[in-house]
């Protein structure tokens, strides 16, 4: 979905082997996480994205997206860099007031509401909502595929609502392995099979060359724990399909995988996967919307590989075997590189720098949301947020937002066993104000608030220790 990963505290998590599944609904994600940035400019108003939205709705018609589905059942929230709106809301939250000349259905609030974190699903005054930001500039975006967004993320909502176990463990992608040259090459040469297939002008020629894409992941998923083969599966229901409702929303008939996808770009290549099997499921069983839930173990590709059958599996040549593995130890390679690279700069970014750290077991801090599409595990214990993070426990809570947050877990997974340190660098000066045992801290970018804290100031560095 676009998400942010919103999640309930986690601290029922310490100790597990493996963390119990968390859905980027939970972990408060951003399907379309928005750049880095504070721009204020709006290139397309709330009102008229909603106006947007009912158009494309009335155009597909009942069921025209997907069985059951309404875009206009699911509330809207809309950020527009001053308000936030909220359309079709059946029972809108305290601070959200009717919008003169605009009906009974549109109130808004002043600034962000906190729950509006990136294009996503959220809960909102006791309803799923899908959520919009409109405050930072989306040249690339015209108002039909804008409008697309706000119905991709809708879909969630009803997914949610419908097929709460299409999601993804989003514990396991900080563990998915990356950096395997192998497995990477096997990963692109199946997104070029797919691609083959989506060109392909003949049925039985898109046959072949799927049945081709479902053989070499049938062979790379052999090769990694089941645990990863589910989190490819999971959010190509949960982000895949989501894309496919909202391409053909917006008209776009055909889907195709970029040349390559980064070592490190699992999450975001599941969407356009998801999104070309779906696609190639309409070309050969058009039936299997209606089909696929009723599954007892649903998975997009197997629902193609059933929609196949028996057949021509076409193949590529040796020499483009060799050639994909001799660009994925490249990439593989730089990934390596580039994470040292990134680690470097923000340690010696200029400015204010502010670590929080639990003195005491009892004082980690433990995820209440993070936006997956924007994090880098850099290794079993270390992460780079880059655009949105939220910890906390019952003595308070910091929020990250637009700016690069370095976590450090105390545990064997960087966020889920607890986070031990988080450190923010090149800041403006901070505000802090303390309250008996209390530290408020405010800058742009970081908001914090922890009772039973101690807090040391020393040349341009802030450091509050929770429970010191």
């Amino acid at each position: 979905m676009r998400v942010l990963l919103l999640l309930p505290l986690v601290a029922a998590m310490l100790g597990c082997e493996r963390p119990p599944p968390v859905s980027a609904d939970a972990a408060g994600t951003s399907d379309e996480a928005a750049a880095p940035g504070r721009a204020r400019q709006r290139p397309f108003a709330a009102v008229d994205l909603e106006r947007e939205v009912a158009r494309l709705a009335a155009q597909h018609g009942e069921d025209g997206l997907w069985p059951g589905f309404d875009p206009l059942a699911v509330p809207l929230a809309v950020y527009d860099g001053e308000r936030t709106f909220l359309f079709r809301h059946p029972s809108p939250p305290d601070g959200f007031a009717p919008v003169p000349g605009h009906g009974p259905g549109v109130h808004a609030s002043e600034g962000r509401h906190e729950a509006v974190a990136a294009n996503t699903s959220v809960e909102l005054g006791g309803a799923a909502t899908a959520t919009m930001l409109l405050d930072r500039p989306a040249p690339d975006r015209n108002p039909i595929e804008l409008a697309a967004v706000a119905i991709h993320e809708a879909f969630h909502a009803h997914q949610r609502a419908h097929h709460q176990d299409w999601v993804a463990n989003e514990a396991d992608l900080f563990a998915y392995p990356t950096g395997s040259a192998e497995l990477l090459a096997l990963q692109r040469l199946e997104a070029a099979a797919l691609r083959e297939a989506l060109a392909a002008d003949a049925d039985d020629a898109a046959a072949c060359w799927a049945r081709h894409a479902l053989a070499l992941r049938a062979e790379r998923h052999a090769a990694i724990e089941p645990a990863f083969a589910a989190y490819e599966r999971g959010t190509e229901l949960n982000e895949g399909l989501a894309t496919y409702i909202e391409m053909r929303a917006a008209g776009r008939a055909a889907q195709t995988l970029p040349a390559a996808f980064g070592p490190a770009d699992v999450r975001r290549r599941a969407y356009t996967s998801g999104a070309s099997l779906a696609l190639l499921l309409d070309r050969l069983q058009p039936d299997w919307r209606a089909t696929l839930a009723d599954a007892e173990a649903p998975s997009l590709h197997a629902a193609l590989a059933a929609a196949l059958g028996p057949g021509q599996t076409c193949r590529f040549g040796d020499e483009r075997f060799a050639a994909a593995h001799a660009r994925a130890e490249e990439d593989v390679a730089e990934l390596a590189a580039e994470r040292t690279r990134r680690l470097a700069v923000f340690h010696t970014e200029p400015g204010w720098r502010v670590v929080v750290e639990a003195a005491r077991d009892d004082r980690l801090l433990w995820p209440q949301g993070f936006d997956p599409l924007n994090v880098e595990p850099l290794d079993g214990q270390r992460a780079l947020h880059t655009r949105f993070v939220r910890l906390g426990n019952d003595s308070g809570r910091l929020e990250v937002m637009d700016e690069t947050a370095l976590t450090e877990g105390a545990g064997a997974h960087p966020l889920f066993e607890g986070v031990r340190r988080v450190t923010l660098t090149g800041l403006a000066e901070p505000h802090i104000r303390q309250d008996g045992g209390g530290v408020a801290l405010r800058a742009p970018g970081l908001a914090l608030e922890f009772e039973d804290a101690v807090i040391q100031r020393e040349k341009g560095t802030v450091t509050i220790r929770l429970g010191g």
